[in-house]
């Protein structure tokens, strides 16, 4: 059988990697971008994400973030451009939760590269961090931040340099099965396929409606923090908490300022992106100000830069990556929840090998098994 021609859908987060990973195995695949490599609308925006060993929720992440750190490093090594700096990130839990029980076990399979870190020792080291009484700390070694506008860029350079084909501020308005092949109709003119991998993100939900669902769009925000006069960000690691309320935290590559997100409670409910509103009004502030005077006290108590981005999330918090139901030849990879750039080269390693319809890697299994369910009353908790 020949080489299926393919078409990506997005080359943001995950589609980048898939494209990627395709054109890493001599597939003629054609990337769709309705902006360019690294743009700031979509789930990458902000600048920095944390990479980390330690789970919260699901340890059969686990695998796959090993798996995803060893394709870092080879795209890293491709690019000749640092896509991450791994100096240790913690984690804050409070003893006894769910979230604290999950990120134990990581710290058996990490051994000596996790440290468990009481409250007074979390004092001491990170004097930063204003832990409350249950609270206490896991520094986990080999984490820190991912740059992911580079990262971005540089799975779409590779995926073009070994043969793939980008095709940037283009719109991708249907996607219709013909027959065997798919038609991918675009602002610019249409293009007949054998299969298509639909990666794109917050859009997803509008592009294939049948989708919509299973989905929840939502608008994020990120802030960044200068720190108090006479205080300083000097050797304050990235961190992440699971309770009392999700949030995380990086400090920007110069020092300067801390950037800092929440989680889904407190995420705007939207249609599409393209009709989201972006502007902050005070109330959309209270949550993480109220972080900052609980948590980061020497932090200032308003933010110096804010910036909306989108994302979708599934009802499970697994990812969505699956055949579309209606569409034989469609593979549809949504609703990373947030927690999709860790894993994201791993997750676009996965894309290939079902579009391409490969003996899964034992690792994603449980993935592609899931049995996803549509939005009812009950909505997601937050995990990372």
């Amino acid at each position: 059988m020949n080489t299926p021609r393919i078409a990506v859908v997005g080359t943001g987060t995950i589609g980048s990697q898939v494209l990627w990973q395709l054109a890493r195995q001599g597939v003629d695949a054609v990337g769709y971008e309705l902006y360019s490599p690294g743009h700031p609308r979509g789930a990458a925006g902000g600048e920095s994400r944390l990479f980390r060993y330690i789970e919260l929720e699901d340890m059969r992440y686990f695998p796959v973030v090993q798996r995803a750190n060893q394709l870092w490093n080879e795209l890293q090594e491709w690019s000749q451009v640092r896509l991450r700096y791994l100096d240790g990130a913690l984690t804050i839990a409070e003893e006894g939760s769910n979230a604290s029980l999950t990120a134990l076990k990581s710290v058996e399979l990490l051994s000596d590269r996790a440290v468990v870190l009481s409250r007074d020792e979390m004092r001491r080291q990170h004097p930063y961090f204003r832990l409350h009484e249950n609270e206490y700390g896991i520094l986990d070694k080999d984490a820190g931040t991912i740059y992911p506008d580079r990262a971005i860029q540089a799975a779409s350079s590779a995926a073009i340099a070994q043969g793939a084909s980008l095709r940037t501020e283009s719109r991708v308005t249907d996607i219709i099965q013909r027959g065997s092949q798919v038609l991918v109709r675009t602002d610019r003119g249409d293009d007949l396929f054998d299969r298509v991998v639909v990666a794109a993100g917050a859009w997803t939900s509008t592009l294939m409606p049948e989708m919509a669902p299973l989905l929840a769009p939502r608008r994020l925000l990120s802030t960044w923090y200068l720190p108090r006069p006479g205080t300083s960000l000097s050797g304050v690691k990235p961190y992440i908490r699971a309770d009392p309320n999700y949030s995380y935290g990086l400090p920007t590559a110069d020092g300067s300022s801390m950037k800092l997100g929440l989680g889904f409670a407190n995420h705007k409910v939207i249609e599409s992106p393209d009709s989201a509103d972006s502007r902050v009004v005070e109330a959309d502030l209270t949550a993480v100000r109220e972080l900052v005077e609980d948590l980061l006290p020497q932090l200032e108590s308003y933010p110096m830069r804010i910036n909306s981005y989108f994302e979708s999330y599934t009802r499970s918090r697994v990812e969505y990556v699956g055949w579309l139901p209606s569409m034989d030849n469609v593979v549809v990879m949504a609703g990373f929840s947030g927690k999709g750039f860790k894993t994201s080269p791993a997750i676009g390693e996965l894309g290939s090998q079902l579009v391409l319809e490969q003996d899964l890697s034992e690792e994603f299994k449980f993935i592609v098994e899931q049995n996803h369910r549509p939005f009812g009353q009950q909505e997601p908790q937050d995990q990372t």
